[in-house]
């Protein structure tokens, strides 16, 4: 039997979306264990280098004297996780400073593996608790959501590079995140 072109056309639409919604389930499948309770962090490597020279800048609110930005050098993706991790740096009048952290686009959360004062050593951040990038008021923790939502999340999924991310970084569109 052959089925007319019209009656094919009429099916199309819903055939696509469910050829769709079947190849995001399995895209999300990857990820569905990542926000697992038994799941674990790798050992976070040391906090890398990093350069104040071409940073990609952070939208901070209107009136903040602080600038912050991502060094795109930095930022390293660990898939089997679902941790990105990155150095940023915050630039105020009379100090630079920078933050080793890591955002788990999964669960939307964010830790902060060591800090660094202008002139100083890298020092441990002593709270090994992932936090939640939602509602976060301090404009200086307000920075991982702006990340996820700039970048270097797709959804509640990473996306495949750094440099990937960085694009979506300077384009200046927003994903969707949570």
């Amino acid at each position: 039997m052959k089925v007319p072109a019209r009656a094919w056309k009429a099916g199309a639409p819903p055939l696509l979306a469910a050829c769709l919604f079947a190849a995001c389930g399995l895209a999300s499948a990857q990820y569905a264990d990542l926000d697992r309770a038994d799941w674990k962090e790798d050992v976070p490597p040391p906090p890398p280098a990093y350069s104040t020279q071409g940073l990609v800048e952070i939208d901070m609110p209107r009136g903040s004297t602080v600038r912050m930005g991502v060094d795109p050098a930095t930022i390293r993706i660990n898939q089997q996780t679902g941790i990105v991790r990155y150095v940023v740096v915050a630039r105020g009048p009379s100090a630079v400073n920078a933050s080793y952290e890591g955002i788990r686009c999964a669960t939307g959360e964010y830790r902060i593996y060591a800090r660094q004062v202008q002139g100083s050593e890298w020092a441990p951040n002593s709270d090994d608790r992932w936090n939640s990038m939602r509602g976060q008021s301090g404009v200086l923790v307000q920075h991982p959501g702006r990340l996820a939502q700039g970048g270097m999340c797709m959804g509640t999924t990473l996306r495949e590079t750094p440099a990937e991310m960085v694009r979506q970084l300077k384009s200046g569109n927003q994903s969707l995140y949570y």
